[in-house]
């Protein structure tokens, strides 16, 4: 009986070939397990690099334990959610019969006839003044037309509630996995050098290192932009004497995070104070003050706290900041200049090296 026959010897390329496919493979088969997660991951690591600098001071300032400023972190996280959220419920339950009357007194207010200059925009101006004259008179045809309008916006409504589930599923996965981060901190720090070590050398190294100053630079220039905004947005509601400014000034700070913009709860009360208060010169003021001052501060402030805490030009910065956001949402914000950090040191280090020969 004849022996098999041996199998010729793999060559080096191919044996390469394979490992590297056998490699990708895996890589690829642990991207999409770890998918549904990497938001919550990407932004319990971007919490942790910015907080880091905090808590090891208060670690060793107050001899705290590692466990303590982990559940400082989780409770201040926590609290930045439910806080606001507690606070809403009770203002609406607080004040949900007068901002019921404030709205129904505002609906009535509205003429039979609508301004001349309605009737006369472009475009839109005739309908929009016959849509204006049906709804003040109640008829029915309007009605009937807005019904599946109506219907429309209660699944849109109801999708939205889903959405919020989903929102606060993730908000506790960056929880957990804040703490997780925290807690193996110095582990994670080591395996992040080591690989990067491997990876690049001393190029990679340095990349790293600006990676983690583009975080802590973005996230400080975010984060105190949108208190100073709430600040002066606070400012501006006492001066008007708008009632709920600490809730409003909240809402500014939240939207100013969330790259909305602190301006828009000012110019809502604005409207507020002209339509329903029937307040012209308040409500001209907080338009301004909401345009101008506060929102010049976004534009001023932000930008220079920013570059002061990155080693790179400011429009590779500003760059990276709107890019982010255009491109993979509130995340971009940090995301996008740390990507653009990583290559502006990567082609320095690349131009720096001597041409060969």
């Amino acid at each position: 009986m004849n022996a098999a026959n041996p199998l010729p010897a793999m060559s080096e390329p191919v044996r390469t070939a394979l490992r590297l496919l056998l490699i990708g493979s895996l890589l690829l088969a642990v991207f999409y397990i770890l998918l549904p997660f990497l938001p919550s991951m990407l932004w319990s690591a971007f919490i942790v690099i910015t907080a880091w600098p905090w808590l090891a001071w208060l670690q060793d300032r107050f001899r705290w334990k590692r466990a303590a400023c982990a559940l400082l972190l989780a409770v201040t996280l926590i609290g930045f959610v439910i806080g606001p959220l507690l606070a809403g419920i009770f203002t609406v339950a607080e004040h949900g019969e007068t901002l019921f009357l404030d709205a129904k007194a505002a609906v009535e207010k509205i003429p039979d006839e609508p301004p001349a200059w309605v009737g006369e925009l472009p475009l839109m101006g005739p309908r929009l003044a016959e849509t204006w004259r049906e709804a003040a008179s109640g008829d029915a045809s309007l009605r009937a037309r807005l019904g599946p309008a109506v219907q429309a916006s209660g699944r849109w409504l109801f999708r939205q509630v889903g959405a919020v589930g989903e929102l606060f599923v993730q908000f506790l996965l960056v929880v957990v996995f804040t703490l997780v981060f925290y807690l193996n901190s110095e582990t994670l720090d080591d395996l992040s050098r080591r690989l990067a070590d491997r990876i690049g050398g001393d190029r990679a190294l340095e990349a790293r290192d600006q990676a983690r100053q583009a975080i802590r630079a973005v996230a400080l220039g975010v984060g105190l932009t949108a208190l100073i905004q709430a600040t002066l947005a606070l400012i501006g509601l006492l001066i008007a004497g708008v009632p709920m400014a600490i809730l409003i000034a909240f809402a500014c700070f939240l939207l100013a995070i969330a790259q909305v913009g602190a301006t828009l709860p000012l110019l809502i009360v604005a409207g507020w104070l002209y339509w329903s208060q029937g307040e012209a010169g308040w409500a001209a003021f907080m338009a301004i003050w909401g345009m101008i001052v506060v929102g010049g501060a976004d534009n001023f402030i932000r930008p220079l706290l920013i570059t002061r805490g990155m080693s790179m030009p400011m429009t590779l910065v500003f760059l990276g900041v709107i890019g982010g956001l255009l491109a993979y949402g509130l995340i971009g914000v940090f995301l996008g200049p740390t990507l653009v950090a990583i290559a502006y040191t990567l082609l320095l280090a690349w131009l720096a090296e001597p041409e060969a020969g």
